[in-house]
């Protein structure tokens, strides 16, 4: 498929995983990751064009890509309500399992691959900004609206996750500018550059590509990105603004079929905003999540006849809460698989249920699978839309979500409510890394106690052998700020909540 894929893959290709020419393992030696630049090595309008492959390759990292068994994914499914693990004999993944209990230190490796993942995403963004600045360049303002959109999105991860935290939108050339850009700052400045950046990106992203393309940041994208930011910030007119231009664009619809919307065959459906796009083969470009999250021990029959990895399995598991959570009839209930039995099962007895969002039948490498992961949906638009209209007026929320529930095989609402749009977002993206920050959210603005429910959902947690009897005692709402970064910089304090 000649799209964004193969494209960063050649980027990839011609100037390194890390960057624009940098040696990585050097600079980290010397400077903080939340100031990481890359040196200069742009030239020609192709150097450009890698330059910004180059910024969408580390949305890859923070994935979860290469085989690593860490990723976003886990920050927003595992930490909630929705997913779980299964602890084998021989299997041993403490660094999530300890994000899921609540139970993490400052060196968990997951938060600490987010936010150094992050950074050099940024650091790759802030280098091609600077130096496209000046520049005759073919594309060169849409250049710049991607590279803008992949900074926000970097930036809404980490302040959404950490806090406050260091913001640099400017080429790092020396030590002493790296530790002097490498200070926390208040989550508003953070929020006001996300907003900055998303507004003029919305303005100059073109609204479709070429299939050559498919898999860039879209108007559409930006829009979606913004309107999610601008809930989060509690400004629900201004989010339904951005909600009905990407509603009314006719660029997107809900496919008939939900379960085709997860065919490997089909990943860039007009129901797609926006997605991390891999690539299966011997690139370090793929994933590994049909893997993960498939249960221990699995029969190789799943896996296209390779055997599953003892410590590499397990993981993201869908809870009992979960699905007992779908109404009768509800078909996005049979993208979660219930036939799977071992002795560490815990649904039903001896059952391990498991997604089936990320299978990639037919994968010609073990472990080495080309499932995209999907950012934004279009159903995402209609039930936030659906829940700004419900919190702010101006348009009516329900045939937005009975749009989606058709879908799924239900009858429609007759009205609706902010416990059925966290409801239907819940069933509707299921393993797909919307959870948490929903619930966040949800908690910030009175509508639910997230700390109640995640403690009743310990309760039932600590009923499973493998679950710690300390294992949620204390809910958290940000993530630790990584060890190396405090040792480097005693300047950065370590978030309350972890003192």
């Amino acid at each position: 498929m000649n799209n964004l894929k193969n494209i960063i893959l050649m980027t990839i290709v011609l100037i390194g995983v890390i960057g624009f020419g940098c040696n990585e393992e050097e600079f980290l030696n010397e400077t903080p990751v939340s100031s990481l630049t890359n040196k200069n090595f742009f030239e020609s309008s192709a150097d450009f064009e890698q330059g910004v492959n180059g910024c969408y390759q580390s949305l890859m990292d923070i994935f979860g890509k290469s085989g690593r068994p860490y990723g976003l994914w886990a920050m927003e499914e595992m930490r909630s309500d929705n997913t779980t693990f299964q602890k084998g004999p021989n299997n041993s993944l403490s660094p999530l399992w300890n994000l899921c209990e609540f139970q993490m230190d400052y060196g968990n490796r997951t938060t600490t691959d987010l936010w150094n993942d992050s950074y050099r995403g940024i650091g790759k963004c802030n280098s091609l900004l600077h130096n496209i600045e000046d520049k005759e360049v073919n594309n060169k303002v849409r250049y710049q609206a991607e590279t803008k959109f992949l900074r926000a999105l970097y930036y809404h991860y980490l302040v959404g996750y950490f806090g406050d935290i260091p913001l640099v939108t400017t080429v790092i050339d020396s030590y002493d500018d790296a530790f002097e850009n490498d200070i926390r700052v208040p989550e508003n400045e953070v929020y006001e550059q996300i907003l900055s950046d998303l507004n003029d990106a919305k303005q100059n992203l073109p609204k479709s590509y070429s299939s050559s393309d498919a898999g860039r940041a879209t108007e559409g994208a930006a829009r979606t990105l913004l309107a999610k930011v601008l809930m989060r910030l509690g400004r629900y007119g201004d989010a339904a603004s951005e909600l009905e231009v990407v509603m009314s664009s006719g660029q997107y619809r809900l496919l008939d079929d939900y379960l085709s919307v997860f065919d490997i065959n089909n990943e860039n459906s007009e129901e797609i905003i926006f997605s991390v796009q891999y690539i299966e083969g011997p690139y370090g470009l793929y994933n590994s999540y049909q893997y993960f999250f498939l249960p221990y021990q699995v029969d190789p029959k799943y896996l296209s006849g390779f055997n599953p990895s003892a410590g590499h399995c397990g993981e993201n598991l869908p809870t009992r809460d979960l699905i007992n959570s779908f109404e009768e009839g509800d078909v996005r209930q049979s993208m979660i698989d219930t036939s799977f039995t071992h002795e560490f099962g815990y649904y039903h007895g001896q059952i391990v249920p498991f997604t089936r969002k990320y299978m990639h039948p037919g994968h010609s490498v073990e472990r080495n699978t080309g499932a995209n992961f999907k950012v934004f949906r279009y159903s995402h638009v209609l039930l936030m839309l659906a829940e700004c209209y419900l919190r702010e007026g101006g348009g009516d929320p329900v045939p937005l979500i009975n749009q989606v529930r058709e879908r799924a095989g239900l009858a429609a609402l007759n009205d609706v409510t902010l416990d059925d749009i966290l409801h239907e977002r819940r069933v509707e993206f299921h393993c797909e890394a919307d959870r948490w920050g929903t619930l966040v959210r949800f908690h910030k603005e009175g509508n639910i106690d997230v700390v109640e429910l995640m403690q009743a959902h310990g309760e039932e947690e600590r009923k499973r052998p493998a679950i710690k009897g300390t294992a949620f005692s204390k809910i958290k709402l940000l993530y630790p700020i990584p060890t190396a970064v405090i040792v480097l910089n005693s300047q950065i304090e370590q978030n309350a909540e972890y003192k």
